[in-house]
């Protein structure tokens, strides 16, 4: 989605490149990138991200609504920040640990009865 936001961007806009990575949400990308690679390696279940960092998701949908992003990459953005939404109510605060991030365990869910 970032990619085709910034591809879009870079067609139809007279930006200059660093307004176009911070509009496409592109300065996400490199973080991730490196969150990926060590959350697989870890066998987590997915790539931990900072609230903050949702902020460059908005960008890209967005702009892509501006600048006539494809439509099922647009419902992928979309659906991607309702995920978001959800996800920001569990957010957790994380501790440094020798210079490590650490995020605590997730609260065990007690089943409905």
């Amino acid at each position: 989605m970032i990619e085709h936001a910034r591809q879009c961007l870079e067609a139809d806009s007279d930006a200059d490149p660093q307004t176009i990575r911070n509009a496409s949400g592109a300065e996400l990308l490199p973080l991730l990138y490196a969150r990926a690679g060590a959350a697989l390696a870890c066998g987590a279940d997915g790539v931990p991200m900072l609230v903050c960092e949702i902020r460059h998701v908005e960008a890209a949908v967005v702009n892509l609504q501006s600048y006539g992003g494809h439509e099922s990459v647009l419902c992928e953005g979309h659906a991607l920040l309702e995920r978001f939404a959800v996800l920001g109510k569990q957010a957790r605060t994380g501790r440094t640990v020798d210079g490590v991030l650490r995020l605590p365990r997730p609260t065990p869910q007690t089943p409905c009865g």
